[in-house]
């Protein structure tokens, strides 16, 4: 169910937060509820898949234990092939076989292969905690804190990606102790956050988009509508940063911390800054157990700088295909990496670049680079582009209002997170006032349309 539909919001959610009350003064009861509902919760969008995310927990489970046991690294090594493989075959299975069709002329393909919810971020999940125990850095623990650590709800399907050090020992603590108004208070607050940027912000921008980039697949964008089709990064952002502050306020009701994972990041004045505030747990996930591997492997005696470079080009260019399959997220991913290289040499060899204008090629960078990343196909890309040769219509300002809304919220306000803080240092009463007005104006907004699913599913 979607974090912001009636059935999670009015039903699962109260529900939920009621039988944990319940099991909140018994110790030995509180994880195996939150896992319970966590099962629940997964298995209400498809109990196909639910085997899957179980299998997956005790599988790799086992494979930690047994690692413990006989200290033989290889163990370690078959899981993590396993994990790779697994997400392979359910994710990029049709990618290759439609490649290998288009370059031998041979028919392969497609098989009926359908993508496991959040397969990408269960597994991601599983390979830190895997290389960290192999690294000695992570310590043994008990299924039912694992299986937690995997399957959590409010991170399950879409993270943040947290690392096991960061939650496993929130897990299982008492959550209705002397100060819990507090953290509830706070909880509710990103909640809130959260379906405003993806219900007020990003799905508007949906609505107007999505039929451009529709029209684009099948031909030329009709005059004066593709600069509205360069909103797409706004929608992504408020859509992802509002999921990501939802899942941080639903830890919080059950006594968890997760971590941020977005600092406004259109605020950044290059592009490197941006990918330090963008997706941080993605970003953080990449450098540690991808860029420094490669970065620091010793191959050969070739320049440590061109060594630097390149792993950074294929740590972004593997993100843009773990971002889908397709080549579209290939073409993106190198980009973004040439981009931060090109912005590490020139803090390297060139001159002071002022901030605004720093700012201002980072935003027309990800403003067209969007447009790939959404279109689906190079050909819709170029649609797309080919239209931004015509002056968009100034007499259709009115259309666009809720793009140049999304925009300033992002240049001009702090991180969601800072807001938060800010909110919860005011008087309670009139905070807790004006939050229960924006829900009531947000279950209105929701009941008098069709919920958007959150674009990072598809991830």
């Amino acid at each position: 169910m979607l974090f912001n539909s009636y059935a999670f919001l009015l039903v699962f959610l109260p529900a939920a937060l009621i039988i944990y009350a319940l099991a909140d003064p018994h110790p030995r009861l509180r994880m195996p509820v939150v896992i319970l509902l966590s099962l629940i919760f997964y298995a209400y969008w498809d109990v196909r898949f639910l085997p899957l995310l179980v299998a997956s927990i005790l599988v790799n489970w086992l494979a930690a234990k047994w690692y413990v046991a006989t200290k033989q690294g290889a163990i370690v090594t078959a899981a993590i092939v396993l994990n790779l493989v697994s997400l392979g075959v359910f994710k990029y299975t049709n990618f290759f076989a439609e490649t290998f069709t288009s370059l031998s002329g041979i028919a392969f393909g497609p098989f009926g292969i359908a993508l496991p919810l959040g397969i990408s971020f269960f597994t991601f999940h599983h390979i830190m905690y895997l290389v960290d125990l192999r690294k000695g850095k992570a310590p043994e623990y008990p299924l039912d804190r694992y299986a937690l650590y995997i399957c959590f709800f409010p991170q399950a399907i879409a993270g943040p990606l947290a690392r096991w050090s960061e939650v496993m020992h929130q897990f299982g603590r008492k959550v209705y102790e002397p100060g819990w108004q507090r953290q509830f208070a706070l909880g509710i607050t990103f909640i809130v956050l959260g379906l405003i940027q993806k219900t007020l912000l990003g799905d508007p921008i949906g609505r107007i988009i999505d039929p451009i980039y529709a029209q684009a697949k099948l031909g030329a964008v009709p005059d004066g509508q593709s600069w509205l089709a360069l909103g797409f990064i706004f929608q992504i952002l408020f859509d992802f940063s509002g999921y990501s502050d939802i899942a941080i306020g639903l830890g919080l009701l059950f006594g968890v911390q997760l971590p941020y994972n977005f600092n406004a990041p259109f605020r950044s004045t290059n592009v490197q800054d941006l990918w330090q505030r963008w997706h941080m747990t993605l970003m953080a996930f990449l450098r540690d157990y991808l860029f420094h591997p490669l970065a620091n492997a010793r191959i050969g005696r070739g320049h440590r700088l061109l060594q630097f470079f390149a792993a950074m080009i294929i740590t972004m260019t593997l993100c843009g295909l773990w971002h889908g399959a397709s080549w579209t997220f290939v073409l993106w991913g190198f980009a973004q990496g040439v981009a931060v290289v090109t912005v590490s040499l020139w803090r390297r060899y060139g001159w002071r670049m002022p901030s605004l204008a720093g700012w201002a090629i980072m935003m027309v960078f990800s403003l067209l680079l969007g447009v790939v990343f959404r279109a689906g196909s190079l050909e819709a890309a170029w649609h797309v582009y080919q239209g931004l040769a015509i002056l968009p219509d100034f007499g259709a300002v009115g259309r666009a209002l809720p793009i140049l809304v999304a925009a300033a919220c992002a240049v001009l306000l702090p991180a969601s997170q800072d807001i938060a803080a800010w909110l919860n240092e005011r008087p309670r009463k009139v905070v807790a006032a004006a939050l229960g007005l924006v829900i009531v104006a947000i279950l209105v907004e929701l009941g008098d349309r069709e919920a958007y699913e959150f674009v990072y599913f598809q991830f």
